[in-house]
């Protein structure tokens, strides 16, 4: 009895362990750089009530960005939002966008929500205050989260079902401050 309660347990543990190490395996992968982005903004997060985010935090522990090493960073926040409270309180999007992709995320929002067409490119860049390029770059950014998705037509995307109804947006919702002596966050 004793041998096969103990041959039970070490399948038991062996399996946990095989599972928590598949898990970790879909798990981007960060380096010394990304760890150093991570550990700055959980020190920061709720600091004179901030919200800041991965790009602003790149900036702040001088980390070169890019689409790759963002969305890196991104996933991870949102895969693992026992890290911080601000992630369960605020949502990961609110994190890991830059302010150009929330807001052309808003225009397609609502446009969508509003059952009008969605934006063109230059319209977008126009309302963003940003060249159609770099439109292009948040839209892909957008649709890599899931935010978007490529609609059958070749040039269109639509905005995910639970970012349509979602009331009142909070996650496209900001106001990036910088103080004296440099600081840069966003509160929401």
């Amino acid at each position: 009895m004793k041998v096969g309660l103990r041959t039970a347990l070490i399948l038991i543990t062996l399996l946990i362990c095989a599972g928590s190490a598949a898990a970790q395996g879909n798990q981007p992968q960060l380096s010394a750089q990304d760890q150093k982005v991570i550990d700055y903004l959980v020190r920061d997060w709720g600091e004179d009530y901030s919200v800041t985010t991965v790009d602003q935090a790149m900036k702040a522990v001088k980390v070169e960005s890019s689409e790759e090493n963002r969305f890196r960073i991104g996933s991870y926040i949102k895969a693992h939002p026992e890290l911080h409270e601000i992630i369960r309180r605020w949502g990961w999007v609110t994190l890991v966008l830059t302010p150009e992709e929330k807001l052309i995320a808003r225009a397609l929002i609502n446009a969508q929500r509003d059952g009008k067409p969605a934006p063109s490119l230059s319209e977008l860049a126009k309302a963003v205050g940003i060249k159609e390029p770099d439109v292009k770059r948040g839209i892909a950014m957008l649709t890599r989260y899931e935010i978007l998705t490529r609609d059958g037509k070749a040039a269109e995307y639509t905005v995910a079902p639970r970012y349509i109804k979602w009331e009142p947006r909070l996650d496209f919702v900001f106001h990036n401050l910088a103080l004296d002596g440099g600081r840069q966050f966003s509160v929401n």
